[in-house]
This record gives structure tokens, C-alpha cells and sequence, in this order.
């Protein structure tokens, strides 16, 4: 991140001006304010329909001032370029330019929440349109790529809000919804074809055995209008995947060339928790490797972060949007205080994200996002949370040089992240909250017991990434692929422990249909079991599963629960970890090669999200620590977060956040040699670490929620 930046320090700001809001005569005032709190960066937006308003004419004066005026106060900019909001001349030049619903409907021009001025809707395979697109934004980088306040171009912010229309989202959680489906038009069906013939390498038969269909020519092949059959709803949703992905592509090509190399460029990208692939085309992997550092939406979520830096791909990450005080026109959010702002940039710090951006500066005063999400009250005066967000940013420029070289401890555990099997959740359940949740529970119960996990995406696979970790979890692991069980045997043969949950390679992708023999791909080789038979939950929706002895955090005879099937085994040399209430076998694990498979008849994770089930996250900590993982930070009083950060010159940062809302006084071991006071960086008292063994222990007591940050 240092040598992307002009001098030494954290980008921290916020967001400030989306077109036409807030009004000019605040301008100076605010940034004002901005400068006295300590911010470094502002954010300002560029918009398609804003700044192009006839075909022939750009109109950039109010972002001209606003550059000026930041320069003047040395506030770097970040520059948002907004291409989804077209023109209405463009609407009006091309009649067909909109997307398209499954029912038919054009959707645009329209507004959202987070687009008031309105424009929304344009097919990304409209070429024509696309050209006048990228024409202006060719035009807004050559504005603005001399201005001496202009720090990072944001070429991309939250591209899938272009596939989602927002509330057509929805339909990824409801399939009721399926005739909202986008995108129909022309455009996009005749690219669909040619998309497949690249897809299956030209070759109709390979098509038609996955499909299992009977075409005689590409052109044949039908757009899916149902969720009925999965290979071809999968590729119909990565097939906009892949879409969006070759047109953010195109904006940094463009983006770069009319930049002359002057300065980095970016994008971020939202969290699949809203924004479900099926229907925003959201994978973080497909944005994020593009440009010179990346970014994210952030909520309070720590899995955001994690996914964040995984899918850079070793660039810098940033917080480009940090959401809190989110709401609606009489849906108030709660105020923050000072904890829950330290628990989001802490949490963001401890997985190796470089600056924080806040959405936004002054509450929205336009659309249904009035009057929410702002820092300041609605006149720009002073709130607690103002208060309390300047002095963490004025924390971390005092601590600049280590925030930015700094670097958390490499991951030993990682979890499957597969847009696919996303789609397939959808396609088979009607809800692709069933994956995402599994993943999410999953994450949770490995982070509350202080593991640093990472994400890893089946394009990683084949390039050897899970040589870089001892364990892999694969949660509601349905989607797999040939080549991806290949590279699992293998990994787990060399040495790895991989983590299943039920019905693990269940369709077979290649073939286009349901393995006969469970788990898929000759798998079940690997886990020392097969599918025996399967039934549906109790009335209840809960699998009881009952822990045998020897799991590290769940007493033999404690419960976790399951969901969705109970899928009992045939038992080839596995060992028997946990059982159904009759006695069947539930978990196991079987030695293979150097590793270990380890297989769960049910699904734990979701539950676990859902519902914070203790069993699970016990059962779910309990099977990932059956490898022999390096010590880490361990809380004993509390559930207590532990983060340590270092760098190469021996600098420690160590991060604690009270995850319960009661007071806790928890004994704390790192892995790492302390000795002596460690001085808290908003002036709590100091923590004294005594060295025991290869790492030292501390005593502390903290508040509900509270948030602490100690230099040693």
C-alpha cells in the first residue's frame, strides 16, 4: 500500500458527494470539518447521467470545485466512476438498450435507494451503448488524472448493483419471484450462445451430455426460464458472472490509458450475504483481480474482511464503503458508539485492510435512504459517533508506518467459496441463503475461537492453492467438479484434512446428473464411507447429532444439530466421531494418504449462523483442530477475539474484542514473546504480559462489546 500512495498514511475518510446531493453552499463547511477531524481521503462520485447530459456535451463543474476545494485543505480523493446510470438520451437513441425481465418488462430507466438520479438498467451486451459508456468514462479519467488532490481512482463501486436492480435481488431468496430474473434482452440471449460455444470448447456433444439435451447447433440452445434442471441455470447465472467480470475488465483498460499510469486504480465489491450471485453475478474473485488494490462493502461481519483479502490476491484492500447507521425513511438505525466504530476498522485492521472510508458524511437526504448512514447530523454538526470515528482515524495516522506494513498470521484453515454451488443452492432449494449461510456459520465458529481462516475459489484450486493450508472446509459441498475432486484427493493424500458437510460431490457436474455413489467422484474413497440412505429432518427441522468421545470442544454425549437431510453411512474403515440419536454414524473421519477426510451426515453451519447453536460451533472448532494446526491466541474467562499483527522489524499490535454483550475477565495466551507493558492506544490502562513457554499471557477485564488495541 505504501509505495500506491504519495506519502506515508492510512486512507480515512468518508464518502461525501453522490450527485446532486449535498448541497454546494455546505461543501467548504464540511470538508472543513473533514480536515479538523484528522480525515485524510474523501470520496466524490462521478455519474454516467450526471456529468453526460446530452450526447454531446459533459458537464463536470460542481466536481471541479469540490476537487479544488479539497486540494485545498491537502484531503486526497478517491473518485468514483458510476457507469450503470445511463443518460436518458441514451434510453431514448436506443429503445432497447434496457435489460430485460423473464416476464418481459424492461426495467429502465429506473431509480433506486442507491441511485436517485435515476438511469438504472442498461444490458451489459448492448454494444453500442456500452461504447457511449465507455466513451465518458474515457473522458471523466483525462479531467481529472492531472488534479494534485486525486489520490485513487474507484473505477468499479459495487459493480453488482448492475445485475441486481436491488430489490430484484430478492428473487435469489425467494424463486416465487423468478419472473424478476434479469437479463432477457436480445443482446444478452445472443451473447449467451456464444458464451457457450467458448464454454464447452466448440464442442455440441460435450453440451448436450451436461444438459442432457439433443441439439443439433448452439444456436439451439435455450435461455432457462425454470430452476428445474442445474447445469444450465448455472451456467445462465456465471455465464453474467463472467459478463460483469469482462466489463469491469474493460472499465480499468480504459480507466488505465486515460490515466497515463498516474494513479492506482480500483474497485470494490459488495458481500454475497446481500447480494447473491444468482441474481447480482456477485464473485468477489471475478472483480477482485483486477486493478492495484481492491476494496469492499463493509458490515459487521468479519468474513466480509477475509474474503476481501483473499480475493486480492495479495494487493491492498480497503474498506471502500463502511456501512453503519444503515436504514430508511422512518426505518431509523439505533446510534453507534465508540466500540461498535473500533469493532468494524479493528476488525478490518486484524485482516490486513489498509484504509476506511465511511458511508457516508453527512445522513442521505434524497430517496428512501434519507435521512440514515451519515456521520454528522443532517445540518453537518457534530454527532458522539463523529467524534468517536475521528479519533480511531487519528489513532491510526499515529501509527501509520505500522498499519501499513503490518501483516496478520497466515492461515492454516480454509473454507470453500464456489459461485457455482451458490447457484445450484438456489436452483435446488429456491433459497442460495442455505450455502451462504453455511459458509457464513462455518467462518463464525472458526473465528470465535480465534483461527484465522481464509476463502479459497475453485480457479485457485488447479493453480495449487491448497498447498498453502492444513485444512479445508467445504460446507454444503453439493457443486463440486471433476477436476476440483482431483485436486482433493491429491491435497488430502499429500497431507491435508478436508472437511465435508452431507451430500459431499453429489451432482456430477460433467455428466449432468446425481452421482449413484456418495460421496461423489470416487470420493468416498478419501472419506472411508458411503451414502447409505437419507431422510428429511424431525418436525422440528433439526438432524440431533451426539458427540462421541475425543472432540476437543463438544463432551461426548453433548448435542449439535443438523438440518435439511440426515444422511446416514456405510461405514468402510471410517472412524465413528458422532452419531444420530439411533445410533447411527454421523461424523467420521478416515486416514488417507498423509491426510484425513472428515464427513458430516448433515448440515451444521447454516444452523449455526442462523440459530448460534453452541453444539455446532463446538462440533464445527472440534473437527477443524483434528489437524495439526501451529498454536494461536486463545481466550480462557470469555469469548474473547484475540488478534496479533507484526512486522518483518518486530513490531506487534495485539487487538481484543469482547464478543458478548456481558462483561468478561479473560485470561489471554498468544503465540508470540511479550514482555512487560503494553501501552492501549486510546488511552486505557497498559496490559502487562508475562512470557510463559513460546508466548506470553495477560489478564484483562473488558465491557460488553468493548474493543482494545495494545502496541508492544
Amino acid at each position: 500500500m505504501r509505495q500506491l500512495l504519495r506519502s506515508t498514511y492510512v486512507p480515512f475518510g468518508s464518502q461525501y458527494y453522490r450527485a446532486p446531493s449535498p448541497r454546494p453552499e455546505d461543501w467548504a463547511q464540511d470538508l472543513d470539518h473533514m480536515a479538523a477531524l484528522g480525515f485524510t481521503m474523501v470520496k466524490y462520485w462521478l455519474q454516467w447521467r450526471w456529468n453526460h447530459p446530452n450526447e454531446d456535451t459533459f458537464y463536470f463543474d460542481d466536481v471541479d470545485r469540490l476537487m479544488d476545494l479539497a486540494a485545498e485543505r491537502n484531503l486526497r480523493v478517491m473518485l468514483n466512476t458510476i457507469l450503470d446510470v445511463g443518460p436518458a438520451w441514451v434510453y431514448r437513441k436506443y429503445p432497447d438498450a434496457s435489460m430485460v425481465t423473464l416476464s418481459g418488462r424492461p426495467v429502465g430507466p429506473q431509480t433506486q435507494p442507491h441511485r436517485q438520479i435515476g438511469g438504472l438498467g442498461l444490458c451489459l451486451h448492448h454494444e453500442e451503448v456500452q461504447g457511449h459508456c465507455f466513451r465518458w468514462l474515457d473522458a471523466a479519467v483525462r479531467r481529472y488524472a492531472s488534479h494534485p488532490a486525486l489520490e485513487i481512482w474507484n473505477v468499479g463501486s459495487e459493480p453488482e448493483l448492475t445485475q441486481s436492480m436491488s430489490e430484484m435481488r430478492l428473487w435469489a431468496d425467494d424463486a416465487s419471484r423468478l419472473g424478476e430474473m434479469l437479463d432477457y434482452n436480445p443482446h444478452a440471449q445472443r451473447a449467451f450462445t456464444g458464451w457457450l460455444e467458448q464454454r464447452y470448447g466448440g464442442d455440441l456433444d460435450r453440451l448436450n451430455v451436461a444438459w442432457n439435451r439433443n441439439y443439433r447447433a448452439f444456436d439451439e440452445a435455450e435461455v432457462p426460464r425454470t430452476r428445474n434442471t442445474f447445469n444450465d441455470v448455472v451456467d445462465w447465472r456465471i455465464f453474467f458472472v463472467d459478463s460483469l467480470g469482462a466489463h469491469v475488465g474493460r472499465r480499468f483498460d480504459v480507466a488505465r490509458e486515460a490515466d497515463g499510469g498516474r494513479h492506482p486504480l480500483m474497485c470494490h465489491h459488495v458481500f454475497v450475504q446481500g447480494f447473491p450471485v444468482t441474481s447480482t453475478a456477485n464473485d468477489p474473485w471475478n472483480v477482485g483481480r483486477f486493478g492495484d488494490l481492491h476494496g469492499i462493502t463493509q458490515m459487521d461481519d468479519p468474513m466480509m474482511c477475509d474474503v476481501a483479502r483473499c480475493c486480492a490476491r495479495g494487493k491492498p484492500v480497503i474498506s471502500a464503503e463502511m456501512l453503519m447507521l444503515m436504514g430508511y425513511t422512518l426505518a431509523l438505525p439505533e446510534p453507534i458508539d465508540a466500540d461498535a466504530i473500533k469493532r468494524n476498522v479493528f476488525t478490518g485492521v486484524a485482516a490486513n485492510l489498509k484504509g476506511f472510508l465511511f458511508w457516508q458524511f453527512r445522513p442521505e437526504t434524497l430517496g428512501r435512504e434519507a435521512p440514515t448512514w451519515g456521520l454528522s447530523h443532517p445540518d453537518g454538526s457534530t454527532t458522539p459517533w463523529l467524534e468517536a470515528f475521528g479519533e480511531v482515524g487519528r489513532m491510526l495516522q499515529r501509527n501509520a508506518d505500522f498499519v501499513l506494513d503490518a501483516r496478520p498470521r497466515d492461515a492454516e484453515v480454509a473454507i470453500l467459496y464456489s459461485p457455482p454451488n451458490q447457484v445450484f443452492a438456489w436452483a435446488a432449494t429456491g433459497n442460495e441463503k442455505t450455502a451462504t449461510d453455511a459458509i457464513l456459520g462455518t467462518h463464525g465458529a472458526l473465528y470465535e475461537r480465534n483461527h484465522v481462516v481464509d476463502l479459497v475459489h475453485p480457479t485457485e484450486i488447479s493453480a495449487g492453492v491448497l498447498d498453502r493450508y492444513k485444512v479445508l472446509v467445504c460446507p454444503f459441498p453439493y457443486w463440486l467438479s471433476a477436476e476440483i475432486a482431483v485436486a482433493l484427493r491429491a491435497w488430502v493424500e499429500g497431507g491435508g484434512t478436508l472437511v465435508g458437510e452431507a451430500y459431499f460431490g453429489g451432482w456430477d457436474v460433467e455428466g449432468g446428473r446425481h452421482h449413484t455413489t456418495l460421496p461423489g467422484y470416487s470420493l468416498h474413497e478419501v472419506f472411508g464411507v458411503r451414502h447409505k440412505n437419507a431422510v428429511p429432518p424431525g418436525p422440528d427441522g433439526r438432524v440431533e447429532i451426539v458427540a462421541g468421545p475425543g472432540l476437543a470442544y463438544l463432551p461426548e454425549g453433548e448435542q449439535a444439530y443438523g438440518m435439511l437431510a440426515r444422511e446416514t453411512f456405510i461405514v468402510e474403515g471410517a472412524e465413528v466421531l458422532a452419531t444420530f440419536a439411533d445410533g447411527e454414524a454421523a461424523v467420521t473421519r478416515y486416514q488417507f494418504g498423509k491426510g484425513q477426510g472428515v464427513l458430516i451426515g448433515s448440515y451444521v453451519g447454516a444452523p449455526y449462523r442462523r440459530q448460534g447453536l453452541a453444539g455446532n460451533g463446538a462440533l464445527i472448532a472440534s473437527l477443524v483442530e483434528l489437524a495439526d494446526l501451529s498454536a494461536r491466541p486463545e481466550a480462557e474467562g470469555g469469548r474473547v477475539r484475540v488478534d496479533v499483527l507484526s512486522t518483518e522489524a518486530g513490531g506487534r499490535m495485539v487487538i481484543l474484542q469482547n464478543l458478548d454483550t456481558a462483561p468478561v475477565e479473560a485470561a489471554i495466551r498468544i503465540p508470540v514473546q511479550l514482555d512487560g507493558e503494553a501501552e492501549e492506544q486510546f488511552g486505557k490502562s497498559p496490559l502487562t504480559w508475562t512470557p510463559r513457554g513460546e508466548g506470553a499471557v495477560a489478564t484483562v477485564r473488558l465491557e460488553p462489546r468493548e474493543v482494545r488495541v495494545y502496541r508492544a
